[in-house]
């Protein structure tokens, strides 16, 4: 520990622990560290939500003689394109050869009808059509009629949508002649309700032509086209302030295209500390495909250990993207996204006087979805899978600093990144579940402190503070079990308990200088909630690390306390 204190002495005097190239040997924030990026993660599917498609009801089956005997020899099946003669023959199979009434006749070709169910096409039929029925040793005709688009049509139920993009989607993703599969007639609807301010169901009729289902997708705007949240919390780094207060503003379908204007306000207990982000996003396209942009100021001044510094600095963030549904049903969803960032990051100190300015570029690539199962109970999972390649550019003094052979972490110039975000929530009754949750990182080479990934803060391991074991590759998993108690005087709560484990390596190429190569963390705890999400909603909860490391950035609390109060306006 001399030594190290010693280290960091020398390099101040020098000028040099200013630097964002040497943050990870003095643990001191920078605006790379201190700068928050918006988690990619979907929300994860709601369980059981409201059906997309109002399927008609078929009519009864037609009365027939009970008395009537036969022993098919063989069945033979018409107006299947769909699925194989071998599959439908397979379900046939338990009628053939057998003594069967007219009873056991409809039950084969509801057998033919309920395959084609189990493979989504949900208005397919399957009847007997008129035919001569041999005693014994006949083939008996079952028809299928596989069910098409026929017209694809929009009503829109009040203002504000723009009939043009609604209709564009519908016609797009339900093309003339197409078969009718649940999937396809649930992808509009949701197309449609991922326009923020708008619900959406389709409603299925009678076509023209036999075999032809008109699909009509209803669109009515949804009750709230405003949203506010406050809240508070003690989510921040405690030398640039720990308890924060914010206002999120949110503002819904302004131009009838599903649009939000967004922006956030955040203030730290200490003045100088500010957060200010504004986004829009809408959807431009047939294709709902959306567009977004955003900006964003994050600026900071230390105090308590580092206030002899005078340490303060920003950074800006400007950020454009583009997401395209690939797949959108109820039970699974996949996106595409691409995004082009660029950060602009200052650090500046008063003692000594120095500047350092770093420019970071950089595009990713994202796959992202969400999905519905039952492995071990019902389960809600998400996932987003990010490949990152930017460029990295500093001021000539930060520049030859890094390319120091003595002291240099050579982060300057190309690098690339591959991010995994995981979450599993398993519900073993109504009340109770297991959540799971997995992210980590992979780096090409030495990173900048904007691109490393930190184990500490309340969403790592959650007995260390924000800021700490912060590396280029690294992983993190939270383990937890919830349960949801009887409301108490109307207030819904809810108790949890957690294992959190991370691992980093803080430089992915070495340094060359005496250093820690990696680092593994651990913690276990519990949580109290009070609330419900979209209401009001308090989090309470205490981690008591597991692993022998004290934190290097902040004092040892033990236990380590979290907290949120948030309210929906």
């Amino acid at each position: 520990m001399q030594r190290r204190t010693t280290r960091v002495a020398a390099m101040a005097a020098m000028g040099l622990l200013v630097s964002p190239a040497f943050a990870q040997l003095s643990t001191r924030p920078d605006a790379g560290t201190i700068l928050e990026t918006p988690r990619q993660i979907p929300t994860l599917p709601e369980p059981g939500g409201p059906p997309a498609v109002v399927v008609p009801v078929p009519p009864p089956a037609a009365t027939f003689d009970r008395s009537v005997q036969l022993t098919p020899a063989a069945f033979r099946v018409q107006g299947n394109t769909l699925i194989a003669e071998a599959d439908i023959q397979g379900v046939l199979q338990p009628y053939v050869g057998k003594s069967i009434d007219m009873a056991g006749l409809l039950q084969a070709a509801a057998a033919v009808r309920q395959l084609y169910r189990e493979r989504g096409y949900i208005l397919t039929e399957a009847y007997l059509p008129q035919q001569q029925f041999s005693a014994t040793g006949g083939t008996v005709t079952i028809q299928v009629l596989e069910a098409r688009v026929g017209k694809a049509t929009v009503r829109l139920e009040g203002s504000g949508l723009s009939p043009t993009l609604a209709d564009s989607i519908v016609r797009q993703a339900l093309p003339a002649g197409t078969p009718i599969t649940e999937q396809l007639l649930e992808k509009p609807v949701l197309l449609l309700r991922d326009l923020a301010g708008y619900e959406a169901v389709a409603d299925v009729q009678p076509g023209a032509n036999a075999g032809e289902a008109d699909v009509v997708v209803v669109a009515k705007p949804s009750d709230k086209r405003f949203a506010a949240l406050l809240g508070a919390d003690n989510y921040g780094v405690r030398s640039a302030g720990e308890y924060r207060a914010y206002v999120d503003l949110e503002a819904q379908n302004l131009a009838g295209r599903g649009d939000v204007l967004s922006g956030r306000l955040q203030l730290a207990d200490r003045s100088d500390n500010n957060l200010y982000r504004l986004g829009y996003s809408s959807t431009l396209d047939r294709y709902a495909t959306r567009l977004g942009v955003l900006v964003a100021r994050t600026e900071y001044a230390l105090g308590k250990q580092f206030a002899a510094l005078g340490a303060f600095g920003q950074a800006e963030v400007f950020n454009l993207s583009a997401t395209q549904p690939f797949i959108r049903s109820r039970a699974y969803n996949l996106f595409g996204s691409v995004a082009l960032e660029r950060k602009d990051l200052t650090d500046r100190t008063t003692t000594p006087a120095s500047t350092a300015e770093r420019r970071v570029d950089s595009v990713r690539l994202s796959a992202l979805g969400n999905f519905v199962d039952g492995l071990g109970g019902s389960s809600f999972s998400s996932y987003a899978l990010s490949l990152t390649h930017g460029r990295l550019k500093l001021d000539p003094v930060s520049q030859a600093l890094d390319a120091s052979a003595a002291l240099g972490l050579n982060t300057a110039g190309s690098f690339s990144k591959l991010n995994l975000e995981f979450q599993r929530a398993t519900f073993l009754r109504a009340s109770d579940r297991v959540q799971v949750n997995l992210l980590a990182q992979l780096a090409s080479r030495n990173l900048t402190s904007a691109e490393q990934i930190g184990l500490g803060g309340p969403t790592g391991v959650r007995g260390y503070p924000v800021g700490e074991a912060v590396g280029d590759t690294g992983a993190v998993l939270n383990l937890e079990y919830r349960h949801q108690f009887a409301a108490v005087g109307g207030v819904p709560l809810g108790g949890s308990v957690f294992y959190d484990w991370g691992w980093v390596r803080f430089h992915q190429d070495g340094a060359p200088f005496p250093a820690p190569e990696s680092q593994a963390l651990g913690s276990a705890g519990f949580g109290l909630t009070a609330g419900t999400w979209g209401d009001y909603l308090a989090t309470l909860q205490l981690a008591w690390r597991t692993t022998s490391d004290r934190p290097a950035s902040d004092p040892d609390h033990k236990p380590r306390v979290w907290l949120t109060v948030q309210k929906w306006l």
